[in-house]
């Protein structure tokens, strides 16, 4: 293994002046508000955490749900499409009825205390057909400018839209509106669009705008960036070069986002430096096309929205963090066939994201919690902690020869210590005896040396002053300060190659793992293994351990899970895993006459399963999971003749639960499967990172196992 010794970073760090700068994001008076650094709150720092759910991608009896499933991870604030051909099919017809109604969505957002961002268009993309346009608007000569006819059917359907939640315009429930999408042209058509809006009646604190392609500020509109782990949309089947998507640095916007439908302009980002950073599309997973299969493994989905809050974005905005499925009603997923670059699956929109479509939350939704837990219940002032860069910075995306890293600090000196020494597609060597110097105006001190692991993305604060006792470093990340009577319990995870300890006030103590490591005053000092603080979660001051998605609704707090264990302060439940593959079988059959044959994207021959299924299966059950072994290109399910679900295999898998199709299985009894191979050439020749064999198609049932919830109440 190779091994890098005594590198060197210094740091500089000359703090900007907070600015009020007359912005005006919004059209009502609220709580919130921005100066040129960061978001306030009653006039306190904020630094809000959005999540992307779509609701109209996910059955309505989930939506309460899941959105308590994203905020046990963290998310305080949930951001929306409201794709306009959802709820215009036909011109002049409007539907928000069912998954589509966006007022009752409107209403569990308030409920359960998450703030909602309007991603209204009209044009959204989203991989939706059109990019939203219902077919009538997208067969406009002119449209996505200031055509009137255009413009009139713009006006229609926003006020139709306003009026359908005119009451949640109370500068809370709906905190933000996004106008338009990744817009190319003059920035004038978005004052127009706002214009509009306005009129319609839509009055929120903050209206936005994707920073790209434009790269043009203006103080009318907060500017949203993004970036992604990988670029599916690439129009090749190579592995990508590295490209610095997980570097911590000064640069806002990724390079290759939007690369499907523009070209990026970059380097033009000095004009928002009077703009807090803040992000709408922060992949922590990405959707997969017909030609690329990237697989997102824990630090691709952990890596960009960390990078990026140590580069000192003070409002993270992922893109997606609960997966979803498109509706089945009509085609409605992007093609070739209508015109765009790349084809996805109809029905799958899971984009491998924190929280999958099914609401099972995945490693790197677990590794973002203790991240999202850090910013609400360790440090609410974070965001008035600049970043800082180094003075050495790396070469360029291939440079191996040292990580990236920064300083998030204060003017006190109170701060944080940053390192990304993860590529996709780069293997950094380890790195033995990394020193920091800092210099702040008059003050100067050095960091304890440290060895960085080839993968490392984490961070250990520095000048922390927690309850009257003073630390000057802590070797180990913090996770949340936890109050229990007097106490205060500040909790950490171990970083790997760093053996934890503290200093304070001089004197260093090595801490144990798992354990109380520290005691002073009112203080305890806990070290978390990486696979215990995966598992830790905080629902007010009940500390949780739980192999499973955990959520609560105030008042029990509950865990979702196939098998596992289930911990509310020091009770534990196991949760015993159910074996039910006796009521399920799966059976190759005849070819069945089925549609959507084109969309397999393959000319291999087709093969057929019969899923059969107790037709009771699902009463007094919540849900069943089943795990398929899946050799080939892509699949379809179906109930009788109605396509119920379809998967782009990524990592050879399968996996789908039972509950949305009931009345499909309460019906038929079974569940009909159409499966595809890969080719060596044509369009089922594909980018995959696992050994496909071109002509073969296999389909094993590996697992059937129920899901099971188990709750715990809650005494205040």
């Amino acid at each position: 293994k190779e091994i890098y010794e005594m590198l060197a970073f210094h740091f500089n760090c000359v703090p900007r002046k907070v600015k009020e700068m007359g912005f005006h994001f919004g059209n009502l008076s609220s709580r919130y508000g921005a100066n040129n650094l960061y978001f306030t709150k009653d006039g306190r720092p904020f630094l809000p955490i959005a999540g992307e759910l779509h609701f109209s991608r996910l059955p309505r009896e989930m939506w309460e749900r899941e959105l308590l499933k994203m905020k046990d991870t963290g998310i305080t604030v949930v951001s929306t499409y409201v794709f306009w051909n959802y709820h215009e099919p036909e011109e002049g017809v409007f539907d928000f009825s069912g998954d589509k109604d966006l007022a009752h969505f409107l209403f569990l957002c308030r409920k359960t205390g998450l703030p909602c961002v309007l991603r209204i268009g009209p044009w959204c993309h989203g991989e939706v057909v059109y990019g939203g346009f219902p077919r009538y608007v997208n067969r406009m000569p002119r449209k996505r400018c200031a055509a009137p006819r255009y413009l009139r059917c713009v006006e229609r359907y926003w006020k139709r839209l306003a009026a359908e939640i005119k009451p949640y315009f109370d500068g809370e429930t709906v905190l933000g509106v996004q106008l338009e999408n990744e817009y190319g042209g003059n920035i004038s058509h978005i004052h127009t669009l706002r214009k509009l809006a306005e009129q319609a009646g839509f009055r929120t604190p903050f209206f936005t705008m994707t920073a790209w392609p434009t790269n043009t500020p203006d103080q009318a509109f907060l500017p949203m960036f993004g970036g992604y782990p990988e670029a599916p949309w690439t129009q090749n089947r190579k592995p990508l070069v590295p490209a610095n998507r997980f570097e911590i640095s000064a640069a806002k916007t990724e390079a290759e986002i939007g690369g499907d439908l523009h070209e990026i302009q970059t380097g033009n980002e000095s004009g928002f430096g009077d703009f807090p950073y803040a992000s709408c599309e922060l992949g922590p997973g990405n959707q997969v096309t017909q030609h690329r299969r990237p697989i997102i493994h824990e630090n691709d989905g952990y890596g960009v929205g960390f990078t990026r809050f140590a580069s000192g974005m003070n409002w993270i905005g992922y893109y997606m963090y609960h997966g979803g499925r498109n509706p089945n009603d009509r085609l409605m997923q992007e093609s070739r066939i209508t015109g765009y670059p790349n084809n996805y699956p109809i029905i799958d929109y899971d984009f491998q994201a924190p929280i999958s479509r099914w609401g099972e939350c995945r490693p790197h939704g677990d590794r973002l919690r203790l991240l999202h837990l850090f910013i609400n219940r360790f440090d609410e002032r974070v965001a008035v902690k600049q970043a800082f860069f180094p003075r050495e910075k790396r070469a360029g995306a291939m440079d191996r020869s040292r990580p990236s890293c920064s300083v998030r600090m204060d003017e006190s000196g109170s701060g944080y210590f940053f390192v990304s020494a993860y590529e996709r597609g780069l293997s950094f060597p380890d790195f033995h005896d990394v020193r920091v110097q800092i210099n702040c105006g008059e003050k100067q001190f050095s960091l304890p040396p440290v060895d960085i692991k080839a993968g490392s993305l984490f961070f250990y604060p520095f000048h922390l002053s927690v309850a009257g006792v003073d630390f000057d470093y802590v070797l180990a990340q913090p996770i949340a300060k936890v109050a229990q009577g007097e106490q205060t319990i500040c909790y950490f995870m171990e970083i790997p190659g760093i053996a934890p300890s503290l200093s304070a006030s001089g004197e260093v103590t090595q801490l144990p793992v798992d354990t109380v490591g520290f005691e002073k005053g009112n203080v305890q000092v806990i070290v978390l293994s990486k696979a215990k603080a995966m598992r830790f979660h905080l629902i007010g001051n009940h500390v949780v351990f739980a192999k499973g998605s955990v959520y609560t609704d105030g008042h029990a707090v509950r865990c979702e899970a196939a098998e596992g264990y289930f911990s509310v302060d020091g009770e534990t439940k196991e949760i015993v895993k159910k074996d039910l593959s006796s009521l399920i079988a799966l059976e190759e059959t005849s070819k069945v006459s089925l549609p959507y044959g084109y969309y397999l994207y393959s000319y291999g021959k087709r093969r057929y399963y019969r899923l059969k299924i107790d037709r009771k299966l699902l009463e007094n059950r919540f849900d069943v999971k089943l795990t398929f072994s899946f050799t080939g290109l892509n699949l379809q399910v179906f109930g009788g003749k109605r396509l119920l679900h379809d998967c782009f295999n990524t990592d050879g898998e399968f996996v789908m639960r039972l509950r949305e199709y009931r009345r499909e299985i309460a019906r038929y009894g079974e569940l009909l499967i159409k499966a595809v191979p890969a080719a060596r050439h044509g369009v089922g020749n594909v980018y995959h990172e696992i050994e496909m064999e071109p002509g073969v198609v296999s389909l094993r049932l590996l697992r059937a196992e129920e899901i099971t919830v188990v709750e715990r109440e809650l005494t205040m």
